[in-house]
């Protein structure tokens, strides 16, 4: 067998027990001093505050009592030796239990002072009917109760973990920012496919967006849903967990500002991009296009104005990109925000360039 250790309730006693005692001027401390100090060191929530809960009594109460009988009682008996009472217990419990270590706890404590000769105690455990096998039944109740206890306190943890998290992560998507993965090769050779990017939301009221931005957006198609679940998937950035590309709901598109409002835009299929008749100089694209605007119902390939609010979108890989030349303007509101910089891969991270537009060529 081990050496018999202490549990910290008994540890406290203990070592209080023994400051009562010398406070008292006895040369060391009687079960009854044991006692008072096991009721002074109770710690909200323990294991004795458990058992005593069960017995339908206090550490207040059971002190109260002590107080009130000590009176009368006649002088602490130390003729018995709790600690080693509650030992035997432990040793006696260890054993039934198979266990190799002995472990003196409240309920040997308590099983102790039903067998002490102090008078004062022998009243405090008549006056609340405490005995050895109401602890043993109470210490079984209070096992299940910690059971359920514990899962309830899991379950709650865990609750207030995942909300606090989620309010944070809409908080800082909706007026902070946020990552994105590059999809496709509409944006090559400046973006790379599976390139992380943050997308920031806050300079967009200082810095409106300008002419050459690399901008994320949900398309004139994109179906952007109002129902609880959807608003909470777009909040929460988890809308592509449940929908799928093709059903375009909360599709987002990555390309590059061309046309702000007010602008008329011309792309001229094998020459470039002219913006208010002054070509751009692009030195990003991949090729030049070799398409022009084509707005719905009728194709259409001469120049565009673009409305109040809307923005015209390209792509740098200009024959691999479906942009506002298939599917017309990029609503402001629709802006999810400005790409600003890459931390994947590591060997390219670092701010996304400007675009250099000197318009005049």
């Amino acid at each position: 067998m081990d050496t018999v250790r202490y549990s910290e309730d008994v540890k406290d006693a203990i070592h209080l027990a023994g400051k009562l005692a010398k406070k008292a001027g006895l040369s060391k401390p009687s079960d009854r001093l044991y006692f008072q100090a096991l009721l002074m060191t109770h710690r909200p929530f323990n294991r004795l505050d458990s058992v005593l809960k069960e017995l339908q009594a206090s550490p207040r109460a059971l002190s109260k009592v002590l107080k009130q009988t000590v009176a009368s009682a006649s002088p602490p008996s130390s003729a018995e030796n709790l600690l080693a009472t509650a030992e035997t217990l432990a040793k006696t419990s260890a054993t039934t239990a198979g266990s190799k270590t002995v472990l003196v706890d409240v309920e040997h404590w308590l099983k102790a002072i039903c067998l002490s000769s102090d008078a004062a105690l022998m009243q405090v455990i008549k006056k609340f009917q405490i005995s050895p096998e109401k602890i043993d039944n109470s210490l079984i109740r209070v096992k299940q109760k910690q059971g359920r206890n514990t899962a309830l306190f899991l379950a709650k943890e865990l609750i207030e973990v995942v909300v606090f998290v989620l309010f944070f992560l809409i908080v800082i998507k909706s007026f902070i920012g946020e990552l994105r993965l590059i999809p496709s090769e509409s944006m090559l050779p400046g973006l790379q496919v599976n390139d992380r990017l943050v997308i920031e939301r806050v300079t967009r009221w200082k810095r409106p967006y300008q002419r050459g931005d690399v901008l994320v957006f949900y398309p004139p198609m994109s179906q952007l849903k109002k129902d609880p679940v959807s608003l909470f998937l777009r909040w929460t950035g988890f809308s592509g967990l449940l929908y799928k590309k093709d059903d375009y709901i909360d599709v987002a598109y990555i390309k590059r500002l061309i046309g702000l409002p007010g602008d008329t835009v011309e792309v001229v299929p094998g020459q470039g991009v002219w913006v208010n008749g002054k070509k751009l100089d692009e030195p990003y694209i991949n090729e030049v296009a070799a398409t022009c605007t084509l707005v719905k119902p009728e194709p259409y390939c001469g120049p565009v104005k673009i409305p109040a609010g809307q923005y015209y979108m390209m792509g740098d890989n200009r024959n691999q990109s479906l942009d506002s030349r298939y599917w017309g303007f990029a609503r402001d509101e629709r802006v999810i925000g400005r790409a600003v910089f890459r931390i994947w891969p590591l060997n390219r991270l670092g701010t996304l360039p400007p675009a250099p537009y000197q318009v005049g060529k």
